[in-house]
């Protein structure tokens, strides 16, 4: 059996949609029989899990939240540096470097030895820069080429969509190999997702779960929160957009509320009492697929969708779920009142619990991974 390190850039402890994903990795290996090393940016007392063929090291919590671009990316490259100089002191059979954080791909010819290397693609970041600046234009443009460049040191790369696979899939040689392993729920947390049922109280609500960033863009749902004051609307969740967003608000609004980061068990409880789930990714971010979508169809509860491109075209394979225009105020408010009239928002949807089950349990998808050590 090999010795196996994931390196991760990511905060686990705080970020569910890395650490999520980094789990059914360790997970799946462990269950293999492998020994399994894991990198992250967390403090020292946090534990991912607990199990004898299990290490978590540590590199030291630098925060890159800041508005800056440019101090933005040096440190990141720094955190970038840290991981892999930390991978190259373990001298595993096998690294495998995960991201969204693209300076793990960028500086990963710092990774020295004949280690099997795997490149696990949930992102690709470098394609969500904006233009509208010179500093990004070129940034965006050497970015690229540094990532399509770097794809060559990876024996195998593993995508989480059909746009992810075509983008890669020409810019690879033909000895390298790519496994499609989709983004989903881990089965326990599908389990559990299982028991949600539709809202006991006669207080309509929608909720939004997740990262409160500029891809995200919350202004329009606060706004659309003003204009439909029946309706109780919550943001659960934080992120660097928070202060903008949340400045939108009227403080006087009684059906707005931001309730922060929640731990899984609080959540069941939210989308209990949720009738509505909501979501939206600003039109730069066509190519991405939020994760937290797969676990908003395992609840069975009726879902709005503002975006375009990969995540559209896969809720298109769901029912329960509106697709709208992005950042449309106008759009979004009609398609609530619309949902709400029409009461479409009753019942929960075991057909897209059963297509959650059959195509996106993680511990299932990333066996094509596992399979390929």
């Amino acid at each position: 059996m090999s010795n196996i390190c994931i390196i991760s850039a990511n905060s686990l402890e705080n970020e569910n949609a890395s650490r999520n994903r980094v789990l059914s990795f360790v997970n799946s290996f462990l269950a293999e029989g492998h020994t399994v090393n894991l990198i992250s940016m967390d403090h020292a007392e946090y534990q991912l899990i607990q199990h004898d063929h299990f290490t978590h090291h540590k590199i030291p919590f630098i925060d890159t939240k800041i508005p800056s671009f440019i101090k933005r990316a040096f440190l990141e490259m720094k955190i970038a540096s840290s991981a892999l100089n930390k991978a190259n002191e373990l001298n595993c059979d096998v690294n495998l470097i995960t991201i969204p954080s693209m300076f793990l791909l960028h500086l990963s010819g710092l990774l020295t030895g004949s280690s099997t290397k795997i490149l696990d693609i949930r992102d690709l970041s470098w394609e969500y820069l904006d233009e509208n600046s010179l500093v990004n234009r070129v940034a965006k443009r050497i970015f690229t080429y540094s990532a399509l460049l770097n794809f060559k040191r990876f024996n195998i790369l593993s995508v989480t969509n059909d746009h992810e696979f075509e983008y890669v899939s020409k810019h690879i040689q033909s000895t390298q190999k790519i496994v499609k392993v989709p983004n989903g729920v881990a089965q326990k947390v599908f389990n559990e997702l299982c028991t949600i049922t539709e809202n006991a109280t006669n207080v309509l609500t929608v909720t939004y779960v997740g990262n409160v960033g500029l891809a995200q863009d919350l202004s329009t749902l606060i706004a659309v929160s003003k204009q439909l004051p029946q309706v109780v609307f919550n943001i659960v969740g934080g992120g660097t957009d928070f202060e903008r967003v949340s400045a939108f608000a009227d403080p006087k609004q009684t059906n707005l509320k931001f309730l922060g980061r929640k731990k899984f068990d609080e959540l069941i409880e939210i989308y209990n009492h949720s009738d509505i789930l909501y979501a939206q990714l600003t039109p730069d971010f066509a190519s991405a697929m939020p994760s937290k979508l797969y676990e908003y169809l395992s609840t069975g509860k009726y879902v709005i969708y503002g975006g375009v491109g990969v995540a559209s075209n896969t809720l298109n394979k769901f029912e329960h779920v509106s697709l709208v225009q992005p950042c449309d105020i106008a759009v979004l408010k009609t398609e609530i009142e619309k949902v709400i009239a029409s009461q479409s928002y009753k019942g929960i949807s075991v057909q897209n619990r059963m297509l959650i089950a059959s195509q996106y349990i993680r511990d299932i998808t990333v066996q094509k991974l596992v399979s390929e050590i």
